[in-house]
């Protein structure tokens, strides 16, 4: 009797590995969002391991630049180093060091500030201004971000984004002109403005600090193979964010001055390689809430690396920096066809604790960034609601572009 039973046992193992074996992988979403296959749970806990192992056997270590970063391993050794201008890769045409500001407070002040280093002192930088009871201000080549630089500085057309103090302090200048964003005329206003941004927070450090979970769970639903992991050690992007504040006097001829306190988000990129036509389209959202939670988290998606993939970080009250386990915002059922919404509400848990957010937008002005106007952002402002409590700041939104710059060839 009991051989009979295990020989039953084992047929019906036998034909569930079979199927299991036999099991296709469930297509993609929109041929883009790849989902979890037979293989995913395997692939994550050989990751996990991997990832762990990684990082235990690199602690304490000191860096050396030009060997393998990122992925639980540092890039710089110091703070000094991770936040200072970065040279850029000789024989790298796309190679980019990129410096990003966004501030925003709970009566209605926004501004985005961008300036991103190419090759050839050219940057893609643009620069936003909302004021209650004035409107909203944009850049002079708005909706077109690509522009002269000054060689090795953080400089472009009349603004200037100048490090002071690694992880603590910085200064955002401008002296030139904006116009209104709706102004058919684009009449042009003299705006002028010397801020400072400072922080005593930690920072954030995409290389060592996301969540091995979400990590794990993005690669694990890709295809694996020796050129695909051969990419993300070709496309490494070094990245570090910081919540801290802004301050300073706002000028606008016509308007007055405007004094500024605003919560901010800044970050700070560089890479050998940065090419916009790779990224399919992401959703990040920087948000202070009125009990001094402070946060970001969207998803991202970039097919050739990743097609889904959870990123962010919270900052409890009292300062205490955590990364997000999980994000349930779908980029394929918000927007995929290139019309975000302007109301929704999504989860995000860090630090065990479940956050429920909801997002209305009051502003999302596009820009395009590229010789061919290859990226759309769209820098949304923002008022949130977190847990039932009032928040504001911004809602990133990007998606890649086909139709080509329409004044290239004026």
């Amino acid at each position: 009797m009991w051989s009979l039973c295990k020989a039953v046992i084992v047929l019906i193992l036998s034909i569930v590995l079979i199927k299991w074996l036999k099991a296709k992988d469930p297509p993609p979403i929109f041929n883009i969002y790849r989902r979890p296959n037979k293989w995913y749970f395997f692939k994550y806990l050989i990751f996990r391991l991997a990832y762990a192992l990684r990082k235990y056997s690199n602690s304490g270590r000191s860096v050396k630049q030009g060997s393998a970063q990122g992925y639980g391993m540092k890039f710089r050794a110091t703070i000094a180093d991770l936040d200072r201008l970065q040279p850029l890769e000789k024989n790298a045409p796309l190679a980019v060091d990129a410096v990003f500001f966004t501030g925003a407070s709970k009566e209605g002040y926004y501004l985005c500030v961008n300036v991103a280093r190419r090759q050839n002192n050219t940057v893609n930088s643009f620069w936003l201004l909302k004021i209650p009871n004035v409107g909203l201000l944009v850049s002079p080549k708005y909706p077109d971000s690509t522009l002269k630089g000054e060689p090795n500085a953080f400089s472009t057309e009349g603004m200037t984004i100048e490090p002071i103090e690694p992880m603590k302090k910085w200064k955002i200048s401008y002296d030139g002109k904006m116009k209104f964003q709706n102004d058919k005329e684009e009449r042009m206003i003299p705006v002028s403005w010397e801020l400072e941004w400072t922080s005593d927070l930690p920072h954030f450090d995409f290389d060592t600090d996301l969540s091995p979970a979400t990590v794990a769970r993005a690669i694990a639903r890709e295809p694996w193979s020796k050129s695909y992991f051969e990419n993300f050690k070709k496309r490494h992007q070094t990245h570090h964010e910081q919540m801290g504040y802004i301050k300073g006097t706002i000028k606008i001829e016509g308007y007055g001055e405007h004094d500024l306190k605003l919560n901010s988000m800044r970050d700070h990129s560089y890479a050998r390689e940065r090419d916009w036509t790779l990224m399919h389209r992401y959703g990040l959202h920087n948000v202070t809430v009125e009990d001094g939670t402070k946060f970001m988290v969207g998803i991202l998606s970039m097919p050739v690396l990743l097609s889904e993939f959870e990123i962010g970080y919270l900052y409890s009250p009292e300062g205490q920096v955590h990364s997000v386990e999980s994000c349930d915002l779908n980029l394929y059922e918000h927007g995929e066809h290139g019309v975000p919404p302007l109301d929704y509400a999504f989860t995000f848990k860090a630090a065990g604790k479940t956050y429920l957010v909801h997002c209305e937008v009051l502003e999302s002005p596009d820009v395009y960034i590229g010789i061919d106007w290859e990226c759309r952002i769209i820098e949304r402002m923002c008022r949130f609601h977190v847990n039932g409590k009032q928040g504001w700041g911004f809602a990133e939104w990007q998606y890649r572009r086909y139709e080509g710059c329409p004044n290239k060839n004026k």
